[in-house]
């Protein structure tokens, strides 16, 4: 549990400032950009009729009986290898990376198209999993300490799929064939959403992360002379769209495979001795994560006192602690020094857990400041106690809040395409006249920004406007938070 937690604190991708290649010596690193710029060119449009002609997810009435995970698994089996040669394997890499970014007028349609015959196979699996019934990665029963490390290459092969579905949805916009776009589109979000809901916090990170490279595809459709408008299927997607509940329970379903006698010491108190050998379990637990003993969180050092000295120094202040997270004095009093020391390291677990999972419920300013809160309280805790082993379920906190975050873009990218799509309705009504401001578009409603629960910040110019989503009060803009659109409408 401990282990995939620190994985998610460091699994995601770092932006260092790098000097520019031509820069003299000892020249300062470009400044850090504080904002992400995104340009597009509009065209006016009304909804499709029916209204939910386009959705961004299947339709629940076209699924049929099956498991998309074992698709999925077979969707990765059946990709061609990659180039042997090292020269072969660095230019087919150059190629992707170009053909992703490069702009859909200019996208190689042809060699592209050449490029994703070879996945055939693998595409119609994946066409497959996106019309599935169900999604069972069957690790439940098979989350252990052992395993945990194992998931994060396997998660990160999805992110290869989603790369392959990205392509094809590009050669669909090229060819301006946007029902098909669409359907792969529904495969890519479908993709995200299976993967993100997946019993680890790992799964989760990788499935917000496969969401954003489809609502980037999103971002390319609208932007076609004849595109859709997808007000009502970016609106119709579900909130979250991907639910978190299934990693963080997982991660609780860890700390219980991990740790199978907890339950033991949280039912009533027990003896000494059995105590004694479930400590000694726990300990033996977050050695094979981390060694404890090299922690050194205070004065203590499990190699230097051993166990039995870890208990005697930490058992007092275990009891007063556990009385101040709801244990009853007169239960606690009765337990013996073991079972005090490693039910406190239980009971803050569950405490702090819960605490934070009910935040992925809360709009995101009360979110932002439970989780303040919950970080200060943690540390309180931690100097408290001198504990080792609450020092390290410490480090377990900046994963959880990492997952929020990641989440909370991923609303808050949706409600700013609604809003810019609502925009669209409003010119499409209007002779291709832009609303002076939001509060002035009446043909659909436009959503507010998630982080401040306020409308977006909207300046009209001409032909021109800008939508954008200032970072959380008091908070240091980064390209994380802090976003504008740049948009320009053209007529038809």
């Amino acid at each position: 549990m401990l282990r995939s937690l620190v994985l998610v604190a460091l699994s995601g991708t770092v932006v260092v400032a790098q000097p520019a290649k031509d820069a003299p010596p000892g020249a300062p690193p470009p400044a850090v950009p504080t904002v992400e710029v995104r340009t597009l060119t509009l065209v006016p449009a009304a909804a499709p009729v029916p209204a939910l002609r386009y959705e961004l997810l299947p339709r629940l009435r076209d699924r049929v009986a099956g498991n998309a995970a074992l698709d999925y698994h077979r969707a990765y089996v059946l990709r061609p290898s990659w180039p042997r040669d090292p020269n072969d394997a660095k230019k087919l890499d150059e190629s992707l990376a170009a053909w992703e970014e490069s702009a859909v007028d200019r996208l190689p349609v042809a060699e592209v198209k050449k490029y994703l015959a070879g996945h055939s196979q693998s595409l119609r699996t994946l066409d497959a999993a996106a019309k599935a019934d169900r999604c069972d990665w069957g690790l439940n029963g098979r989350l252990s300490v052992s395993n945990i490390d194992l998931l994060l290459p396997e998660a990160q092969t999805f992110r290869e799929l989603a790369r392959v579905q990205k392509l094809r949805v590009r050669v669909d916009l090229a060819e301006n064939d946007f029902d098909a776009a669409v359907r792969n589109l529904q495969a890519g979000f479908r993709l995200g959403k299976d993967v993100g809901e997946g019993p680890t916090l790992i799964m989760s990170l990788v499935g917000v992360a496969i969401t954003s490279i489809f609502l980037g595809e999103v971002e390319q459709l609208v932007q076609r002379p004849n595109g859709p408008n997808m007000y009502w299927a970016l609106t119709t997607l579900p909130r979250p769209l991907i639910d978190p509940r299934p990693a963080l329970e997982g991660e609780t379903r860890l700390f219980d495979n991990m740790f199978p006698n907890a339950k033991v010491l949280e039912k009533r108190p027990v003896s000494a001795e059995r105590a004694n050998v479930i400590l000694d379990e726990m300990i033996t637990a977050f050695n094979t994560m981390g060694k404890l003993d090299d922690l050194n969180v205070g004065s203590v050092s499990l190699g230097g006192i051993g166990v039995a000295g870890y208990v005697a120094l930490q058992a007092p202040a275990a009891r007063k602690q556990l009385v101040a997270l709801g244990w009853a004095a007169e239960t606690v009093e009765k337990m013996p020094p073991a079972q005090a020391v490693a039910l406190r390291t239980i009971t803050a677990y569950r405490s702090f857990t819960d605490d934070q999972t009910k935040c992925f419920s809360l709009p995101y300013p009360a979110a932002r400041a439970e989780l303040g809160k919950l970080s200060e309280r943690a540390e309180k805790l931690k100097k408290e106690s001198g504990d080792a082993i609450i020092a390290m379920f410490s480090l377990t906190l900046p994963a959880v809040e990492k997952l929020y975050e990641a989440h909370a873009r991923t609303a808050r990218r949706v409600a700013a395409l609604r809003a810019l799509e609502a925009i669209r309705l409003h010119a499409a009504a209007n002779n291709g006249q832009l609303p002076p401001t939001l509060a002035d578009v009446k043909v659909v409603p436009v959503p507010e920004d998630p982080y401040t629960l306020k409308p977006f910040e909207y300046a009209p110019t001409g032909n021109t406007f800008t939508l954008s989503g200032p970072p959380p009060a008091g908070d240091k803009p980064s390209r994380s938070n802090n976003f504008r659109y740049e948009v320009t409408v053209k007529e038809k």
